[in-house]
């Protein structure tokens, strides 16, 4: 397996602009949303998804999305558990506000068996975010971070979303903290701006690329809201910035950096240089906000030569 996504599954209920009070029910969750677009841009059963889901009808909703995606399910079942719910509203400008019932999640308790571990050596590249770090039990979270340390020094590449949702977590100082020791056990971080921004008060691009150069010797791609994005190959002397083009009208803006990130891994390990691989990222990332809900229709999936924004 050449991708493992590790996070947790949501199912989103994204309401219609038109009629405020209807909701569509949507598969959802940053890591899950990244696996979708990676299966989608990669070979068949290069994919899979680690979490833990229930035996109701929402978890089999979400392990039936997995299914149709092509992505190997290593979801364990809790009996009587039940997903985290998310409820999606759009602003004109296609910005987005959740809310979340999440706090009986199975995912929660990922990491407190040693199945769960061993799901972790079945994979070249382990994939997770600040969310999935801020979700864990403190245990579960320790015993992943341990679990990440072997396997990097197994040779095995470690992707880091840092995906900064302070509701998650109990205090920024303790969000720092965890997310910097996963920062420096990675090899790939995938920092936005505005989690930079949020969670260590850097507001300037460059100054917030500083820091991260600072936090991690792993290459580093910062996207910033649709301007500029920069990037730092390991052991470079400095870093890169390549703009992008104007920003089109979101209709929502859920999952664009999900997308993002997995079309830069897509296009990294399709052999293309840096500038390329930012651009085919972006060109999905622009498709992915022209419609509803984080996951695009298949009918609207654009090829990965065709995605350039």
């Amino acid at each position: 397996m050449d991708f493992l996504c590790i996070g947790e599954p949501l199912v989103e209920f994204t309401s219609d602009p038109e009629t405020p009070g209807r909701f569509d029910r949507r598969a959802g969750g940053d890591m899950l949303n990244t696996a979708v677009y990676l299966a989608r841009l990669t070979a068949t059963g290069s994919v899979g998804y680690l979490s833990r889901l229930g035996d109701d009808a929402m978890s089999s909703f979400l392990k039936a999305t997995l299914a149709d995606e092509g992505i190997a399910d290593l979801c364990a079942t809790q009996p009587g558990g039940r997903p985290g719910l998310s409820f999606v509203a759009t602003d004109t400008w296609g910005e987005r506000s959740f809310t979340y019932w999440r706090d009986q999640s199975p995912a929660r308790r990922l990491f407190s068996a040693p199945e769960d571990l061993a799901a972790l050596d079945g994979a070249d590249t382990l994939v997770l975010s600040g969310v999935t770090l801020a979700m864990l039990l403190p245990e579960g979270r320790e015993a992943l971070l341990h679990a990440l340390d072997r396997r990097r020094a197994e040779g095995a590449r470690i992707v880091l979303d840092t995906n900064y949702r302070p509701a998650l977590w109990p205090d920024a100082g303790t969000a720092r903290a965890v997310i910097g020791r996963a920062a420096g056990l990675a090899t790939l971080i995938l920092p936005s701006l505005d989690d930079v921004s949020d969670c260590f008060g850097v507001t300037d691009p460059s100054d917030a690329m500083h820091l991260l150069m600072n936090l991690t010797a792993a290459e580093i791609v910062l996207t910033t809201g649709g301007d500029a994005v920069a990037h730092w190959a390991i052991g470079a002397a400095t870093f890169d910035s390549w703009p992008l083009p104007p920003c089109r009208k979101a209709v929502d803006t859920t999952g664009a950096g999900d997308s993002f990130n997995a079309g830069w891994l897509a296009a990294r390990q399709a052999g293309l240089a840096p500038p390329n691989a930012i651009a085919r990222a972006a060109g999905l990332a622009a498709q992915v906000v022209l419609y509803p809900g984080a996951i695009l229709p298949r009918h609207a999936m654009p090829a990965i030569e065709e995605m350039t924004a």
